[in-house]
C-alpha cells in the first residue's frame, strides 16, 4: 500500500502557522518539500522522520496499516451516521476526535480525508467552530466527487450564514443537480436533503424544499428515526404555510404530533404550537391562534425559543387591538430577555410594539420599523422583513411621506414576487 503523507504534513504546517521554507530548512529543498505535500513524490523515510520531528507529530513509518484502514474508515463513517440520524451530537463527537490521534489515519490520504470531512460535519452542528472546514479548503483539489459534494454543502450554510447569499445558492444549486448523480450512501444522501431542504427555505424557494424534504422524509420514516421524521415534518408544514397552502401545512404538524405523543420528544411541542397558532391566525381563528400559542410557550424552556412565543402572543393580541394583553405581553417579553446578549431580534420586536402601544410615538415607531426591516433584511428573515415593510409602508403614507412609502410597498411587492 502506498501511503500519502502529504495532506498530513501540509495541513499540520499550516496549522502552526509555518512557511514552506522553515520546515525545508536543513531537511530539503522547497520545491521538493511542495512536491511531498501534493503527493507528487515519496520521500525516503529518512526525510519524513526529520520533517515529522520538526512538527513534533508521532507517526509509525515501518508497520503495515493496509489491513486496518477499510477497519477504521468504516468505524469512522458509523460513528457519523449514528449521530446525525440519532442527533446524539455531543458524544458522538467526542469518540470522533479520538480518531485525530489514530497513526492508521495519520498514514491513510483516504482515511485521513475521510476524518476531515466526517469533523466538519460536526462543525455544522451547534457550537462548531470551522476549523476543520479551513483544513478541507487546504485540499480541496484533492477530494473525490462525493468528498466534493459533502463540502460543498458545508461551503453552503457557511456562505449564507455570512449572509453570501448568491454564492451559496449557486452552489446549491449546483449541488442539487449533482446529487443524484453520485455514489452517496442512502442515509447520508437523506440527511443532505434534508439540509438542502432547510437551505431552501432560506432562500424562499419552497417547492424546492419540500421536494427534497419529502425525499429525507421517506428514509426517515423506512427506517424509524422519530426525531428525524418530526423535523422533516416541521419543514415540509414551514413551507406549506408560507405558500399559505394551510391544510396541508396543518396535515404535516398533526402527523408530527402523532410521532411525539409516541416518544420522549416533548421538546418539539413548543415549536409545532407556535407555527399551528400562526395557521389559525391567518385562517381568522384569532382564539384557537392564542390558545396554540400559549400552549407553545408553556412547554417551551430555552429563552430565544420562549421569546418567540411573546412575539407570537403580542401579535395575536394585536389581532383583538387587546392593549391590556400587548402591554403584558410585552412586559414579560423584556423580563424574560434581560440583559442577555445575541437575541438582538426580540429588541426590534419590542421596541416596535412599545413605541405604537405602550408610549405611542409616530415618529419613534417609524424610526423603529426602519430599524427592523434592515435588521431582518440582513439575516435573511422574508416574514419579518415583509411585515414591518407593509407596516411602515403605511406609517409613512398616513404621514404623508407618498414617495418614501411607495418604496417599502415595492420592497413588500419584490419579496412576495420571490415566494412561490
Amino acid at each position: 500500500m502506498e501511503y500519502n503523507y502529504g495532506n498530513l504534513i501540509k495541513i499540520e504546517r499550516m496549522r502552526r502557522n509555518m512557511k514552506q521554507s522553515v520546515l525545508a530548512r536543513g531537511i530539503c529543498s522547497i520545491s521538493y518539500l511542495s512536491k511531498i505535500e501534493n503527493n507528487q513524490t515519496s520521500p525516503s523515510e529518512e526525510v519524513l522522520e526529520m520533517i515529522f520531528k520538526r512538527l513534533e507529530i508521532e507517526v509509525p513509518l515501518y508497520y503495515d496499516f493496509s489491513e486496518q484502514v477499510e477497519k477504521v474508515k468504516a468505524e469512522i463513517e458509523e460513528i457519523l451516521k449514528e449521530a446525525v440520524l440519532t442527533r446524539k451530537d455531543q458524544d458522538k463527537r467526542i469518540e470522533i476526535n479520538k480518531y485525530l490521534t489514530n497513526p492508521v489515519v495519520n498514514q491513510s490520504k483516504e482515511l485521513y480525508i475521510t476524518l476531515l470531512i466526517a469533523l466538519a460535519r460536526f462543525e455544522i452542528m451547534p457550537d462548531g467552530e470551522g476549523k476543520y472546514f479551513t483544513e478541507i479548503g487546504w485540499i480541496e483539489e484533492q477530494l473525490n466527487r462525493e468528498d466534493k459534494l459533502r463540502y460543498t454543502l458545508i461551503k453552503c450554510i457557511r456562505l449564507i450564514n455570512q449572509n453570501e447569499k448568491e454564492k451559496s445558492l449557486e452552489l446549491l444549486e449546483d449541488l442539487n443537480e449533482q446529487l443524484p448523480h453520485s455514489n452517496l450512501p442512502t442515509w447520508e444522501m437523506a440527511d443532505m436533503r434534508y439540509i438542502m431542504g432547510g437551505l431552501y427555505y432560506k432562500f424562499t424557494d419552497y417547492l424546492q424544499a419540500i421536494e427534497n424534504v419529502k425525499f429525507a422524509l421517506d428514509y426517515f420514516q423506512e427506517h424509524f428515526f422519530l426525531e428525524r421524521i418530526v423535523e422533516c415534518h416541521i419543514i415540509i408544514g414551514l413551507a406549506f404555510k408560507r405558500r399559505r397552502r394551510f391544510t396541508e401545512a396543518l396535515s404535516h404538524y398533526h402527523r408530527a404530533v402523532k410521532v411525539i405523543s409516541a416518544t420522549s420528544l416533548n421538546n418539539y411541542y413548543g415549536m409545532l404550537y407556535n407555527n399551528m397558532g400562526e395557521i389559525y391566525s391567518s385562517l381568522g381563528d384569532q382564539e384557537r391562534a392564542l390558545e396554540y400559542f400559549m400552549q407553545s410557550f408553556d412547554y417551551k424552556v430555552e429563552v430565544k425559543s420562549k421569546l418567540y412565543s411573546v412575539v407570537s402572543l403580542i401579535e395575536g393580541y394585536t389581532n383583538y387591538n387587546n392593549i391590556e394583553e400587548i402591554l403584558n405581553w410585552l412586559a414579560k417579553g423584556y423580563e424574560i430577555k434581560g440583559d442577555r446578549t445575541g437575541l438582538e431580534e426580540f429588541d426590534h420586536h419590542f421596541e416596535i410594539y412599545k413605541n405604537c402601544y405602550q408610549t405611542p410615538d409616530k415618529l419613534e415607531l417609524i424610526k423603529s420599523l426602519k430599524e427592523a426591516v434592515q435588521y431582518f433584511e440582513m439575516t435573511n428573515d422574508y416574514v419579518y422583513m415583509q411585515k414591518y415593510s407593509l407596516w411602515l409602508a403605511r406609517e409613512l403614507r398616513s404621514n404623508g411621506k407618498y414617495k418614501l412609502a411607495t418604496e417599502y410597498y415595492e420592497k413588500v411587492i419584490d419579496i412576495m414576487s420571490h415566494i412561490d
